[in-house]
């Protein structure tokens, strides 16, 4: 009865969803065409969905989205490692924690936008200074995450393991550590997204064969339909990159549960 009520509301979850959708694109088709408003500023969705199946069947955006999840992939494992072994140094001893908390911060709140020219400066124009730009996003937002795990670990059982007699790094590896575990799959799974749109602005910025280049170059050319049909790319691309990591994360769930 249970999995029936489920199936239910799944079936009408997803029609709400299509039926959202299809009057959200039927409104925007009615105003581009009424010309309600400008269709060169808004684009018009039969015109660039069609685009959108065009440059999918010949292979465009396949090239295109190969080239730029690369770099994605790269910046991910680089920025991951990178943040999780930081964040393991910090969240292990207090006083470097404290030491490092402060520069942490500061580069954190450095705009990732203003950091691409400088990287382009020390790396080129090829992918090491996309796979830079990725890092500079992936690595803070799943420090970010590791540490906020971390800290979440209950005192008591601290407390508890440490009158036991228990070493600290058994402490950390036993019960820190398998806490952080849900904190830091979120922070990989939204630090994903966010590097996939780190390498977009960097190829938008420095060129290149990715689908930020294509979304540069209908800019350029004042081609609204273009950009949308890019844009679709990206949603597509980024969902889908989401559902794998919630897929793994619920994995990892069931794992630690047995």
């Amino acid at each position: 009865m249970r999995d029936k009520t489920m199936s239910q509301d799944t079936l009408i979850v997803w029609t709400g969803r299509a039926l959202f959708l299809g009057l959200w694109m039927g409104a925007w088709e009615w105003i581009a065409r009424t010309e309600l408003l400008p269709p060169a500023f808004i684009g018009t969705p039969s015109k660039f969905i069609r685009q959108f199946w065009i440059s999918l069947w010949d292979g465009s955006y396949l090239e295109a989205t190969i080239v730029t999840m690369q770099a994605t992939l790269a910046a991910f494992v680089v920025g991951a490692v990178a943040a999780l072994l930081v964040a393991m140094v910090m969240s292990a001893s207090p006083i470097i924690g404290k030491v490092l908390s402060p520069f942490v911060d500061a580069f954190n709140s450095l705009p990732r936008v203003a950091l691409i020219p400088l990287f382009i400066i020390w790396f080129g124009l090829g992918m090491t200074q996309k796979v830079a730009s990725g890092v500079s996003i992936m690595f803070f937002i799943v420090l970010s995450y590791t540490i906020a795990g971390a800290k979440s670990v209950d005192p008591d059982h601290v407390v508890l393991a440490r009158s036991l007699g228990i070493p600290r790094w058994k402490i950390f590896t036993t019960i820190v550590i398998p806490t952080a575990v849900p904190a830091i799959f979120s922070g990989l799974r939204l630090g994903m997204i966010y590097t996939i749109l780190g390498v977009i602005t960097a190829e938008m910025l420095a060129g290149g064969e990715g689908l930020g280049t294509r979304v540069s170059y209908y800019s350029n050319i004042f081609d609204t339909n273009g950009v949308l049909a890019v844009l679709i790319v990206l949603v597509l691309l980024a969902s889908a990159v989401s559902y794998v990591m919630s897929i793994i994360e619920n994995w990892i769930g069931r794992w630690r549960s047995i």
